[in-house]
């Protein structure tokens, strides 16, 4: 057999040593390891693939002779299988494998030459359809690789383009044509554009007519693929421009009947052809929807595709065919959004919206079936493919189009089909389910009119209906929070809590959910009214156990409930928490993981919403039977996992110090997992859809793994914070751990969880110094070995390569990050006068040593730097990425270095200023300097504000070099540095020499906001460059208070206007930093009685400050409380005559303000 053959040949010495030409090219034995490489026996394939491997490295002209000759042998002979098999290797001769490199650069020019020949002559000449298909793609292969153009073509292989127009001519046979248009279409980039010369370009559009018009379905399909694969390849001009003749613009003519051929193959049903065509269609439509508009096809094209979208899914055998002609028309319209939101393209919009409204109308009609297949993982599985396809559309629509634009026609479509007398429930739920699919999309001015639609149904008579109403306010909750819950609390409390009570399983199931996404943002005040009756639902519900999913929402709302209610839980926990050990106890079967994981969560949430000393015994049970799970490990896949590390951190945070006799038990589990190996080729594990972990072509570790050993730090992290100096007990085997790693080869992402697992130990270490529970020197010794390692690597780093590529810049920047904040939380006195002198230096020296080439953006990455944007956060409660990718570049590197720098300003700020500082500012000055990149001085003013803020009088003297620079730095065309530039003005502001500067300072950051300030309150920025535009506005603003603050006095007559310039661009909404420190100080100058401030022109602006930042991303806990009292203190008179012109949202926060300020007061 072949399989005994290969085997043979693979043990004999022949094979070890090398086969000899005649032996390794002998037909029959190349004939059988052929057959092997299609066998079932995986040993075997792998056996025969190997001596292709070998006799490819070894003698690739033989073996290319050879394979052409079994290629060329009769189907007599040889069985067709076979030969297409030999064309199949051939053909990876020629482009290369993963495992095999290319070898047709390396043929010898004859065996080239007979190799084309014999290729061209079998596409002529061959019987078999299915060999020579296969012989096809060896010559586009050979085409590709020898050729970059058509002129190299014409050169290189003068017969290929003859023989190609000889065999696409209407006399020559169908199937050969088609082989022949398919050469053309897949060597289309090559000679794309030589099609259309002025020599071709009549031939060329009359071949490609002539395909369109020909009596075969499958040529017609052919010339169709390669017209479309022609637009992909080729610039728009060359093929249609306005004002062209047909002549000169080639496919005027060719297109319309393109668009014909497409509604031949739908009308006379020729499905694979249609299939095909479509496909095809779709690349050439997102490559360039403009060619389809500049010929002028877009309407005959899309009532096509509408045509072929909308017949129900028994018209065709495939349900592809649908799906292609909907991807298509969806294709068309999001590409040329701009265009079709004009009003001679607004009825496409309606058509498209309508079509897919009616595609997720294609539900199942069996209520009993949908509850019994959906219920316990809460998913429609049982519905058709379309209604996903169709929910998705409507979000790309959304996403696509302003909403000045889709949302009347959608809800004119709505109206329509509602309003229908052969309407159903199936398009009511359709209608409620566009809705939620674009509310992402839309600004609080357009959230209300869907709320108050969706508002309508959750009482409908179909419980399909109802369901879909319930997770449509989720998902209105979810995207559009915090606006929602403002406005709607009180009218969907009651709504939900109904539901939650439904017969239907799944209805209840959906209106849970809806109340943990509204919960989200409510507080004790808003669920004081209806906490009675939604616990008693709840509990009731996760009782029952009628369906896992249920049961799972019903943990989530109670733990949510919990985590809101504060005190209002405390007289429920009795009866819970013997439930919910009820459900963990019954969780014994394998699908019951992840209700076991959300009854770990939830009990871990109740505890800590009462506190240690109700939780203590129950705590210390539930540990008891976590600590099994732990020892034994959870494997990647095991939903327990992170409900696990969540709940056990939240017990830990709950407990404090005296989760201790745990740690020592759990410890050992944590390190076993981060001594996890490579187990993996990278070739393996890598997804191209991952690209947070691209790196991991470089590793050997699966991406579970990774996650793994994420998870495995985040929890160390929170045991030691919740230890506090107590894990000083466990620091020692902790530190050999984590320096092991630091000299592993890591991810980008769990490099940076090292780091901050790091930072945790030493601040540990710095409060069990404080506590007299360790001595300094252990405290110095941990960190001096810390820096030693991460210094060394750093050098190695940046010095073992030739450039610094992005992988380096990868790991000097997590370096840099890491010893930043080890050095910050070490705090003061800890590193030696020499040791700072030594990072210091190394710092200066790599600032000078990193190149930044001139292509290097100046933004290191918004979110790699002080002075970020605040985080938004998905419908998960977790941070989104920025919609644009950033990449990692030197700038970003050279920024984190100077972070280390700061760092070192801090926690030794005599010995910098004594060792380091005069070379640091001469560094500083160099930068700043008008005739500098923009790359340096973006640099340059990152360090002086951060100089400035640290050292502050310290670095008065050198003011001259920088502080000129920054004040004109302030409206410099590079919003990066107007950013930083504002900021050094705004620290250097808080010293008394800065009097003089004051009021041209503030008349530069006067012209600032009167150039952007209405535009900068009033837009959105979500793209990076607004987002830097923003952030450097945002800086202005709180220079300006600090200003104001420090040097009133300079600022004359002026200053009152000039604090009402400061309050009308307060809040600050972006720059988390600045927007923190301007709220703060605003406080304090309230609460100081500032004369201005406290004025009454004054006042009711400040309430509707206090009320946009309240409980936002730019307040805090404290800040809360001082707002609290603030407004608690206020006489009634003073607090209404505020709020008269408030929003209802401002309004409710000032109550809530001064709600909580009183029970605070009565406490």
């Amino acid at each position: 057999t072949a399989c005994a053959l290969v085997q043979r040949r693979a043990r004999s010495g022949s094979a070890r040593s090398g086969p000899s030409p005649s032996a390794a090219m002998d037909l029959s034995v190349l004939g059988e390891a052929l057959k092997a490489t299609q066998l079932p026996d995986g040993e075997a394939r792998k056996q025969a693939e190997a001596l292709l491997d070998k006799a490819a490295a070894e003698q690739p002209d033989q073996l290319v002779a050879a394979l052409c000759q079994l290629v060329k042998a009769s189907p007599n002979e040889v069985p067709d299988a076979l030969r297409q098999e030999a064309a199949v290797i051939l053909r990876q001769l020629v482009e290369g494998l993963p495992t095999r490199d290319p070898v047709w650069g390396n043929l010898k020019a004859e065996t080239k030459a007979a190799a084309k020949a014999l290729v061209l002559e079998s596409i002529k000449s061959e019987p078999s359809n299915v060999v020579r298909r296969a012989v096809g793609q060896v010559v586009a292969a050979i085409a590709s690789d020898d050729a970059e153009d058509i002129d190299d073509l014409e050169k290189d292989w003068p017969e290929l383009l003859l023989t190609l127009a000889q065999l696409t001519s209407p006399s020559s046979e169908v199937s050969i044509r088609i082989v022949a248009l398919g050469i053309l279409r897949d060597i289309a980039t090559t000679v794309g554009d030589g099609f259309f010369r002025d020599e071709n370009r009549k031939s060329s559009v009359a071949m490609l007519a002539s395909t369109l018009s020909d009596a075969s379905p499958e040529v017609r399909s052919a010339g169709a693929q390669l017209i479309l694969t022609l637009v992909e390849t080729v610039h728009t001009d060359s093929l249609v421009s306005k004002g062209q003749d047909e002549e000169t613009a080639p496919f005027v003519k060719v297109v319309p009947e393109l668009v014909s051929v497409i509604q031949g193959f739908a009308n006379s049903l020729n499905e694979e052809q249609l299939r095909e065509t479509l496909e095809v269609l779709i690349q050439a439509i997102e490559s360039d929807a403009d060619f389809f508009k500049s010929c002028g096809c877009v309407q005959d094209m899309s009532e096509t595709l509408i045509k072929i979208a909308s017949v129900g899914s028994e018209a065709f055998g495939s349900e592809d065919i649908r799906h292609s002609a909907m991807e298509a028309l969806m294709a068309l319209t999001v590409n040329l959004a701009t265009d079709v939101a004009q009003p001679d393209g607004l009825p496409l919009l309606e058509a498209v919206l309508q079509l897919n409204i009616q595609w997720m109308t294609e539900v199942e009609e069996d209520v009993d079936l949908w509850v019994k297949e959906g219920k316990d993982k809460d998913e429609d599985d049982v519905d058709d493919d379309v209604v996903g396809i169709g929910e998705e559309n409507l979000d790309r629509i959304g996403e696509s189009f302003d909403e000045e634009v889709f949302l009347p026609i959608l809800f004119k479509v709505i109206r329509s089909v509602t309003m229908r007398p052969e309407a159903t429930w199936k398009i009511v739920r359709s209608c409620v389910m566009a809705v939620a699919q674009v509310v992402e999309h839309l600004t609080e001015d357009s959230v209300d009119q869907c709320v108050e639609f969706v508002l309508s149904y959750p009482e409908h008579e179909h419980p399909r209906v109802r369901y879909a109403a319930f997770w449509a306010l989720s998902q209105i909750c979810y995207d559009q929070s915090p606006h929602v819950q403002d406005a709607y609390c009180e009218r969907l409390l009651p709504v939900i809590v109904t539901g939650i009570n439904d017969t239907n399983v799944r209805v209840a199931t959906s209106a849970v959910a809806a109340f943990v996404a509204c919960g989200e943002e409510l507080d004790s005040d808003d669920l004081e009214e209806y906490i009675d009756d939604l616990l008693m639902h709840l509990f009731n519900r996760l009782h029952a156990a009628e369906a896992q999913a249920l049961q799972e929402q019903c943990l989530s709302g109670i733990a949510l409930i919990a985590e809101a209610g504060d005190e209002l839980f405390t007289p429920y926990y009795s009866k819970v928490m013997p439930m919910l050990k009820q459900v963990i106890a019954s969780c014994t079967r394998e699908e019951q993981r992840s209700l076991h994981g959300k009854a770990l969560e939830c009990v871990a949430m109740i505890g800590c919403a009462v506190g240690k000393e109700v939780f203590m015994s129950d705590a210390k049970e539930i540990m008891e039977s976590m600590l099994p799970l732990a020892r034994q490990g959870l494997e990647a896949d095991d939903p327990r996992r992170e409900a696990w590390h969540e709940a056990a951190g939240k017990i830990a945070e709950t407990l404090g110090k005296d989760f201790k006799p745990y740690v020592s038990a759990l410890l050992p589990s944590i390190f076993k997992v981060l001594q996890q190996k490579p187990t993996q080729s990278a070739a393996d594990i890598v997804d191209d859809d991952d690209s947070e972990d691209e790196q991991l072509r470089l590793l050997g570790l699966k991406t579970s793994v990774l996650d793994e050993m994420e998870e495995a730090l985040e929890f160390m992290d929170t045991l030691i914070e919740a230890l506090q100096e107590d894990f000083c007990d466990f620091l020692p085997d902790s530190c050999r751990m984590l320096l092991a790693l630091l000299d592993s080869t890591l991810s980008e992402s769990l490099r940076a969880k090292v780091f901050g697992t790091w930072e945790f130990m030493v601040a540990s270490a710095r409060t069990a110094v404080s506590q007299n529970r360790m001595d300094v020197s252990a405290l110095r010794e941990l960190v001096t070995e810390f820096l030693r390692k991460t210094v060394g690597a750093m050098m190695s780093a940046a010095g073992s390569a030739d450039k610094v590529d992005e992988d380096i810049c990868w790991k000097l920047h997590a370096q840099a990050a890491g010893m930043a904040g080890v050095v910050k939380k070490a705090g003061e006195g800890v590193l030696s006068k020499d040791c700072v002198k030594d990072v210091a230096t190394l710092i200066v020296q790599m600032l000078d040593k990193i190149p930044c080439n001139k292509d290097t953006p100046s933004e290191p990455g918004l979110t790699r730097r002080r002075g970020g944007p605040a985080p938004e956060e998905d419908s998960d409660g977790e941070e989104k990425e920025l919609e644009e990718k950033e990449d990692m570049s030197t700038q970003s590197v050279r920024f984190k270095l100077t972070e280390v720098a700061g760092a070192l300003m801090r926690a030794n700020r005599e010995d910098f200023c004594e060792v380091v500082l005069p070379t640091y500012m001469e560094l500083l000055k160099s930068l700043v300097r008008p005739e500098r990149s923009e790359l340096d001085r973006c640099l340059g003013f990152y360090m002086a504000d951060d100089a400035v803020a640290c050292l502050g009088e310290k670095s008065v003297s050198y003011w001259n070099g920088f502080m000129n620079e920054a004040l004109a730095g302030m409206v410099d065309k590079c919003p990066v540095i107007r950013q930083y530039a504002a900021s050094t003005i705004g620290n250097g502001a808080t010293q008394p020499v800065f009097a003089p500067v004051a009021p041209a300072a503030a008349s530069q950051i006067h012209k600032v906001l009167q150039k952007q300030g209405e535009r900068h309150r009033r837009r959105r920025a979500i793209k990076t460059e607004s987002l830097q535009v923003a952030l450097a506005v945002d800086s202005c603003i709180r220079a300006l208070g600090q200003i104001c603050e420090h040097h009133e006095k300079q600022l004359g007559n002026d200053a009152a206007t000039v604090w009402s310039l400061w309050l009308t661009n307060l809040p600050i909404k972006y720059n988390l930093d600045a927007g923190k420190a301007a709220h703060l100080q605003l406080i304090e100058l309230v609460t100081r009685s500032h004369p201005i401030l406290t004025s009454a022109a004054c006042f009711p602006r400040i309430g509707a400050i206090f009320a946009d930042i309240y409980r936002s991303k730019f307040s805090s806990s404290d800040v809360d409380k001082r707002l609290q009292e603030i407004v608690a203190n206020l006489p009634a008179d003073v607090l209404a005559g505020m709020c008269a012109n408030f929003s209802d949202r401002q309004k409710k926060k000032i109550e809530q303000m001064a709600k909580k300020g009183s029970a605070a007061d009565e406490s």
